[in-house]
């Protein structure tokens, strides 16, 4: 437990990049924590309270491992470790996560996704294959240059790619697996959308019972009353929550159809990525969950 006068000190590697520098923009503000190092050498980051990674999928784990066998604690933001290490998506994982010495941050679409089913998995409402339709800006495939990010491919329209064995698929699909205590299929199909940044997901769920519209808000404020980062709203929306670490969800239910329709939006930067590791953070060190985290978004 820190004293309430003093900085804890984070090493960030990977802080040229998309996610590394959100992460510095909101530690530059955090009235408890502090940049102790930016640099990918071992040395210098195991020096500090706690070390976050935001470095390219598969360049991370080597780093990771290294400070792990050093006794720093780590939060990484790459997918290497999310089936090893707790999986830091606090709403789900909480009491693993306070205190915890390695924690894995989910993905972005996975995040969103997660929130958005959670409570119908949790309670049993939900029978045979989830879909889940996501879309995210052009940030979210990271700094390098790369043809399909190019403003004259990603510009003025939308595509879908990898639609089949997405990594975050079979991502979502374990975390909502261990909710219900059974196998929980998932199809899942992401979209580069022509933004900076924001993720919006829509997911379909068939229901196993009857469930109307009012029974399926209260089963969602109930589960998500006290949340300071996840707002119930009428119509999530990706520019209302740019730069903030919240996700916003709608719930909807087709009677008629028996299918269950959640939108999710969050910012793919913030609680896709370096807000929620802050998150994971403040919770690792015995700090207020919510402790230098922006819960309002830029609006218009």
């Amino acid at each position: 437990m820190l004293l309430e006068t003093t900085k804890a000190t984070v090493g960030v590697a990977g802080a040229s990049g998309y996610a590394g520098g959100e992460l510095m923009r909101l530690l530059a503000g955090h009235p408890r924590l502090a940049v102790g190092a930016a640099t990918r050498e071992p040395g210098e980051l195991a020096g500090c309270d706690v070390c976050v990674l935001a470095l390219p999928h598969g360049a991370s784990a080597p780093l990771a491992l290294e400070l792990e066998a050093a006794g720093t604690r780590v939060v990484d933001m790459s997918r290497d470790l999310r089936g090893a290490w707790i999986y830091g998506l606090p709403e789900l994982h909480r009491d693993r996560v306070a205190g915890a010495a390695t924690v894995a941050n989910p993905g972005c679409y996975a995040t969103a996704a997660l929130l958005a089913l959670a409570p119908l998995v949790e309670s049993g409402q939900v029978c045979g294959t989830i879909v889940v339709d996501g879309k995210s800006g052009v940030s979210g495939a990271g700094k390098a240059p790369a043809e399909a990010t190019h403003l004259c491919v990603a510009g003025e329209g939308i595509t879908a790619y990898a639609p089949i064995d997405h990594p975050h698929q079979a991502e979502i699909e374990r975390e909502l697996s261990g909710l219900a205590g059974t196998p929980v299929p998932v199809t899942f199909t992401p979209h580069l959308a022509p933004f900076s940044r924001g993720l919006l997901v829509t997911a379909y769920a068939p229901l196993a019972g009857e469930l109307d519209q009012a029974a399926a808000a209260e089963l969602y404020a109930e589960r998500y009353a006290g949340e300071p980062f996840v707002a119930l709203v009428e119509q999530p929306r990706t520019q209302r929550v740019r730069g903030a670490n919240v996700c916003q969800i709608a719930v909807h239910v087709d009677t008629r159809r028996r299918m269950a329709v959640v939108v999710a939006a969050l910012d793919n930067l913030v609680k896709g990525a370096a807000g929620q590791a802050i998150q994971n953070v403040n919770l690792m060190l015995g700090l207020d969950e919510d402790c230098g985290l922006p819960v309002e978004g830029l609006w218009p």
